[in-house]
């Protein structure tokens, strides 16, 4: 709309929703006040030309302008009962984040992308920033925000605590509803995006305005997390950020139960079944399942051109596959939870209705107290976890698979491929295998190396193995949403992926025991927030206590092997003075002491990680492996946790 427009100024209707939609299509905090002037100049008739005109005047300049990062601050979240001691500093709100927003017209409602920033609460070694992404496509990051790595969850009474194990601890997290539509973003239908690198584009410009409304976040060690889809999205975002002239100091990217590779992923959902003792091996299921996937697998590899995301042939494995263990339960059908095999959900959801939080998220975002304190007034349609529109928009064909980008990115920053060991959607069996597949930095797969086994406070948690920039960590007992279930865990797992110094961390986390293989994490003191002692570069406690306990060991058995000559020699000469003496023969052997921490010699059971299920139990293997070639089909090193 153009100044001459203004002659529509003349009707109160017209007049009313140009104002909401100037709001809705820029949302900048300074055009609430003249929208509130504006309708009280609605009862005045003979002022209506004169607050169009002031308003249309501010509003021309609208898109280009930054607004303050004050305009984003949150005061005050309703029902969230705050930790006074590390209160939380959020910021939310929209930013305009269409590339092509200088050429639109006038009328066009272009993608503003939605995100909640939350700062980090204590300090660690050093600033870091992590840009977090659901998957879907479509899903909105408040999935990760209020039910995975965020400081909250609701509460079940229309309100929300405040949790343990929040990225935030140590971390500015910030969460991004994209592409633009999903969530609490939003854009007109005529202006969604159809392709990755479209949707790569919008997130760039949301990152130009996004690092001029906080600057001082613009050389802070930055990072990419998400999960699902985000296996997608994570490789196209990386290479678009290292390859434009933002010039951000991007450290690396995480991807949990990521959807990366079909070619890979999709024959592995027999496999996973099989090994979990979800099919038979030797059932008519089984064979049925087999042919199916042999079907899929044929059809994919008649396509030529880009290397697909999704084959429609092969989606239907998930229903086929799981088949087998749908049942009637009160004359209701059952059906296997895809993003968890332990549970079970009603038919046709299969998982749709998990978690159990998503009833209450749905009901504290759609309330209107909620939405203003965020910032997030100007979208007209209610939250959704997931919308279908966005994800149908988002047209597979036109982009190669983000497996084509991975070999890329890894040449450049490091890579962390995350895998709860109870999903079945986007199962760690697909990711091995994609792994094994996979060429980068001069090898193919992960190649011989170390698996190392992973405890946090006391327990096992997963495996853990790094080759080439490449980091491939298990957790065990963890769904599709990994951190929902294991929260600790997945803390632990990604402060070790960016380097955390633990030993410059006074509190927190830090505090929780854990160790991959033979790199212990410092241990606090219970009375204090120090460590034990000042500690050698690249020397944890435990190994500082292991060579002081060798030093003890070497004196003490250097003291006694002298007395015990001091006495025989006094013994003998005192003999000799009397008769001859004849000397034992007997030889004495030296006592073997293990000079390691009992962390350092911590003896990994992979059964001691397996919980009781029901079903077919599968031989564990006894034998130790301390060799892991990501892929085979041996997986015994794997928990054996199942359907239940």
């Amino acid at each position: 709309m153009s100044g001459g427009n203004c002659a529509q100024c003349g009707n109160k209707r017209v007049l009313r929703d140009y104002l909401l939609h100037l709001k809705f299509k820029t949302n900048y905090s300074f055009l609430a006040p003249h929208t509130s002037y504006v309708y009280k100049m609605i009862r005045r008739p003979s002022q209506w030309s004169l607050a169009c005109l002031a308003l249309l005047a501010q509003t021309r300049a609208a898109p280009a302008d930054i607004p303050p990062a004050a305009s984003f601050y949150v005061h005050n979240l309703p029902g969230l009962h705050q930790d006074t001691s590390h209160p939380l500093n959020i910021y939310a709100g929209h930013i305009l984040s269409d590339p092509n927003a200088a050429s639109a017209g006038s009328t066009d409602i272009l993608a503003h992308l939605f995100f909640v920033m939350v700062k980090a609460r204590k300090t660690a070694d050093k600033e870091r920033l992590m840009f977090w992404f659901n998957g879907g496509p479509g899903c909105s990051s408040f999935d990760g925000l209020m039910m995975e790595i965020g400081p909250w969850r609701v509460d079940g009474e229309g309100g929300l605590k405040t949790v343990q194990g929040g990225w935030e601890e140590y971390t500015t997290m910030v969460y991004l509803d994209q592409p633009a539509g999903t969530g609490l973003s939003y854009t007109s239908t005529n202006h969604y995006v159809h392709s990755l690198t479209e949707a790569s584009k919008h997130v760039i410009q949301f990152l130009r305005t996004f690092y001029q409304v906080f600057p001082e976040y613009r050389h802070v060690d930055t990072y990419l997390g998400g999960e699902s889809f985000a296996g997608q999205y994570i490789p196209y975002f990386a290479d678009a950020i290292l390859s434009s002239d933002l010039h951000l100091p991007l450290q690396g990217v995480a991807i949990g139960n990521g959807w990366i590779d079909g070619r890979s992923q999709y024959p592995a959902y027999l496999d996973y079944a099989v090994t979990h003792g979800i099919v038979d091996a030797n059932s008519e299921e089984y064979k049925k399942s087999k042919q199916d996937t042999d079907q899929c697998m044929a059809e994919f590899n008649r396509i030529t051109g880009l290397e697909p995301i999704h084959v429609n042939k092969c989606e239907s494995l998930t229903n086929s596959v799981l088949a087998p263990k749908s049942r009637m339960v009160g004359g209701k059908k059952k059906c296997v939870n895809v993003y968890d095999v332990r549970l079970e959900d009603d038919y046709p959801a299969c998982g749709m209705q998990w978690p159990p939080d998503l009833t209450n998220i749905s009901s504290y975002l759609a309330r209107k107290d909620v939405l203003v304190a965020l910032h997030a007034t100007a979208k007209s349609e209610s939250w959704v976890e997931c919308l279908g529109r966005v994800g149908n928009e988002l047209h597979d064909n036109l982009s190669a698979s983000s497996i084509t980008l991975l070999p890329g990115i890894l040449q450049r920053i490091p890579v962390l491929l995350f895998a709860g060991d109870q999903d079945f959607i986007c199962n760690y069996m697909g990711i091995e295998s994609m792994i094994k597949s996979m060429t980068w930095n001069g090898g193919t797969g992960l190649g011989t190396v170390q698996t190392r086994s992973w405890t946090v406070n006391g327990s096992p948690a997963g495996t853990w193995v790094s080759s080439r920039n490449l980091t491939y960590a298990k957790l065990f007992n963890a769904s599709h949403m990994a951190p929902y279930d294991v929260p600790d865990v997945a803390h632990d797992m990604i402060l070790r992926f960016m380097g955390m110094n633990f030993s410059a961390i006074v509190e927190g986390s830090a505090r929780i025991p854990s160790s991959v293989g033979d790199d212990v994490k410092p241990v606090l003191l219970d009375g204090g927030n120090l460590p034990l002692s000042p500690i050698p570069p690249g020397k944890t406690p435990e190994q500082t206590k292991a060579q002081w306990d060798a030093y003890y060991n070497a004196g003490s058995v250097t003291l006694i092997l002298i007395l015990i000559a001091m006495a025989v020699g006094i013994c003998i000469w005192c003999r000799l003075r009397r008769r001859p003496v004849h000397l034992s023969k007997t030889e004495v052997t030296e006592e073997n002491i293990p000079l390691a921490s009992a962390a350092d010699g911590y003896d990994f059971d992979e059964s001691r990680a397996r919980r009781k299920r029901k079903g077919k139990e599968r031989a564990d293997d006894e034998s130790s492996s301390p060799i892991f070639d990501v892929g085979e089909d041996d997986v015994d090193y794997c928990g054996d946790e199942g359907h239940r």
